[in-house]
């Protein structure tokens, strides 16, 4: 009787460390030996790009609110070689350009998060003040900024157009 009372509390003692001890250690861990099939962090870190929208575009820049930085924006609207960047920006498109908005969200994508925020206004209105120079960034679609008559150059005083343009930013 005194073996059986023995054997009992062994194996309850053995059930207990096994609760507490080695099931825990399974549930985090895992099985040792076993390959884990999990993603790390690192393959996932890099997001994908939105497809670049087909099509002309134009891309209008205030050049008095980037004076030191406008070459380097010049370069990563047209997909050249650009450094570091340390300016937020605040880009508009038209209602309904549903190209201008594909291209702006690229662009977005392809900064630092937080760094370009995007929204939409009325065509006629942002016309108005792209023309007026009360902009940040504006990315239209050549048809919208035609249809619009927007006139980029001769008439957009301390404005710098980009023409961005086909398959290819």
């Amino acid at each position: 009787m005194k073996l059986y009372g023995l054997f009992g509390h062994i194996l309850r003692v053995a059930v207990m460390l096994f609760l507490f001890l080695v099931l825990p250690y399974l549930l985090v861990f895992g099985m040792p030996g076993k390959k884990d099939d999990s993603i790390d962090a690192v393959t996932q870190a890099s997001i994908e790009l939105p497809d670049q929208p087909s099509g002309d575009f134009i891309v209008l820049i205030n050049t008095s609110l980037h004076k030191d930085s406008i070459e380097a924006w010049k370069e990563f609207f047209t997909d050249g070689d650009f450094g570091v960047i340390f300016e937020d920006i605040r880009c508009i498109t038209a209602e309904g350009d549903a190209t201008g908005m594909e291209l702006a969200k690229r662009f977005m994508a392809q900064l630092p998060e937080n760094q370009m925020t995007i929204r939409t206004e009325n065509p006629t209105l942002l016309v108005s003040k792209a023309e007026a120079g009360y902009i940040d960034v504006v990315v239209l679609s050549k048809e919208m900024a035609d249809a619009l008559k927007l006139a980029p150059g001769d008439a957009m005083d301390g404005v710098t157009v980009i023409q961005v343009s086909g398959g290819k930013k």
